[in-house]
């Protein structure tokens, strides 16, 4: 028996939805033909996949590593075929592009309706953005970290700073007096320490690094509000109190528009190169490039 790539698809859209009718939806299909594939590649891999209980199926030990194997072929796979399905009209190139969320809404989203080719966007942390260009899921990232995968190259572009930013009704007068005393550091700790803090989940590390390289420990404390990325603190702040750690590039338009406030690099300030990453060959590198220079512009 030779195996069919449709019974894979089945596979992951039922892991996926958890049922064989939700996989049956997402695929367009009949639920007996779902269960047809099922079957189909449980008898081509010996084993069952899935528990059947009466609301859901549950991946067995042999289905869960059938997934996390399986996965980013499959995902490569579909991505090839949806860069070289012909579409009504002219052809256009899709490319797939990495990011961090709020750099995308920042500096890449208002781009969008003039772009000449089709655009996929991928959000993640760097170690997911460099694996999704090394598996070919996307063309270009935008990353803090270089690796030494071959075929890869990165290229700096810019450098993005933490710096400590107040809402705009913060009262920050003491503040600025202990940072223009030279032995005022237990001051500046105690008065950070009593403000309000603001994090995201993702960026709880980014605090305790800036804690460290200027006071030489961690803050011991955990921030009040935890949300969802860094535009909503942002917002937060441009209504109320409460500080938090951000990258500066972030934070120019806020500041330039006087609804948050930078008060403090730190004694050692935080810096990042941000690298575009992306393959040394790409059927893509036209549009690759406009992509890059929109992002240059924006950082400039």
């Amino acid at each position: 028996m030779q195996a069919n790539l449709e019974w894979f698809r089945t596979f992951r859209a039922i892991y996926e939805s958890g049922t064989m009718s939700g996989a049956a939806k997402q695929l367009y299909v009949s639920q007996p033909g779902v269960g047809l594939h099922l079957n189909a590649l449980e008898s081509y891999t010996g084993f069952p996949l899935f528990e059947r209980t009466a609301r859901k199926m549950i991946p067995t030990e042999k289905g869960q590593l059938l997934y996390q194997q399986m996965l980013n072929s499959l995902l490569c796979l579909e991505d090839i075929e949806t860069r070289f399905q012909r579409k009504s009209g002219d052809e256009r190139a899709t490319v797939g592009v990495g990011m961090c969320v709020e750099t995308f809404q920042q500096a890449l989203e208002k781009h969008i309706p003039c772009l000449e080719f089709n655009l996929i966007m991928q959000f993640g942390s760097n170690k997911q953005l460099i694996q999704s260009l090394e598996h070919g899921s996307v063309d270009l990232i935008l990353t803090t970290c270089v690796t030494n995968g071959n075929g890869l190259v990165y290229t700096p572009f810019t450098t993005e700073r933490y710096i400590l930013i107040a809402g705009r009704n913060t009262d920050i007068s003491q503040f600025q007096i202990f940072l223009k005393g030279n032995k005022n550091i237990d001051e500046i700790k105690e008065w950070m320490k009593s403000q309000l803090w603001y994090s995201t989940a993702a960026d709880m590390s980014v605090l305790n690094l800036f804690w460290d390289n200027n006071f030489g420990e961690l803050p011991g404390f955990v921030p009040n509000y935890i949300v969802p990325n860094k535009f909503s603190i942002i917002r937060c702040l441009s209504e109320g109190n409460g500080l938090a750690v951000l990258p500066d590039f972030l934070c120019k338009e806020a500041m330039g528009n006087h609804k948050i406030q930078k008060i403090w690099e730190g004694y050692n300030p935080i810096e990042n190169t941000l690298y575009f990453g992306k393959r040394k060959q790409s059927l893509f590198m036209n549009e690759i490039e406009s992509i890059e220079k929109m992002l240059v512009d924006e950082f400039q």
